[in-house]
């Protein structure tokens, strides 16, 4: 998602100052959009892939939850890196600069494009993930009615609390993540299809290309943005995240003292 940042948001950022880079620089439109779709898309599936490996982590199913393991996850980012380091490179060929802006030269393969990024940079990853959020508050509310059945003393009942908070707080993440991915990817996703489709308009005025260049800039910013916010959704979303948030804090702060204290120290002749 860094190298999307750096191709996208950046480029964005100083064309509101200074000449749009990516209208100069023809190689620079290429990559942009190829480096931008490839590393959103990558980031966007492996937040889905998180979500089902939330999923099989959390099932009562032996089977599935066997395949939540550090080296099936190894293997699925590369295949996803690989898969959408190949996907997109029709950019290289059909986006150039024409007219002084950075546009498809085939409405076909715009259309073509819209549908890929709509399908299965919004579609597909926000259909798996609430699925995948209903799935897991199901295996969730499985596991404390069996907790619950399985009480017998006080210190149990104190650590089915616990564990019954811990699950609160995992679901309240989830669905908070979910939110803030539709609202913030879903003007995105619109604005690509509109672009697609109005490729074939000929003559705009140059109030429509302003108000289009304008939505552009503020669908692109806000899908660019969602990367950045996961620490503040989690923050705002989640007691047990605060708490951790300030133990590692203290410890960081704790540990510099000590190793100021200790280089202070003045050892005898």
């Amino acid at each position: 998602m860094l190298i999307a940042m750096n191709f996208g948001l950046i480029s964005r950022i100083i064309s509101a100052y200074q000449p749009d880079p990516q209208t100069l620089i023809n190689a620079f439109c290429k990559a942009r959009n190829y480096f931008g779709q490839s590393s959103v898309m990558t980031y966007r599936w492996m937040l889905v892939m998180a979500c089902i490996d939330r999923y099989m982590s959390s099932t009562d199913n032996a089977r599935i939850r066997k395949f939540a393991n550090p080296r099936v996850a190894s293997r699925i980012i590369i295949i996803i890196v690989i898969v959408w380091v190949i996907i997109p490179w029709h950019n290289w060929i059909y986006f150039n600069i024409k007219g002084g802006a950075c546009v498809w030269t085939s409405s076909v393969v715009a259309l073509y494009n819209s549908g890929l990024v709509v399908i299965f940079g919004f579609i597909i990853p926000t259909t798996v993930m609430i699925t995948c959020a209903v799935l897991i508050n199901n295996n969730l509310r499985h596991k404390r009615k069996r907790r619950r059945n399985n009480v017998s003393t006080s210190v149990e009942s104190e650590a089915n609390r616990l564990l019954r908070t811990r699950d609160r707080q995992i679901l309240i993440m989830l669905y908070v993540e979910i939110s803030f991915y539709i609202i913030f990817t879903l003007p995105w996703a619109i604005f690509t299809i509109y672009n697609a489709l109005s490729l074939s308009v000929p003559d705009k005025t140059s109030d429509r290309i302003t108000i289009e260049g304008f939505l552009s800039f503020l669908t692109e910013t806000l899908a660019y943005c969602y990367a950045t916010l996961s620490f503040y959704l989690y923050t705002l979303a989640s007691r047990t995240f605060r708490q951790e948030f300030v133990k590692v804090i203290s410890a960081i702060i704790n540990s510099r003292n000590q190793c100021c204290n200790r280089a202070r120290r003045v050892v005898p002749f």
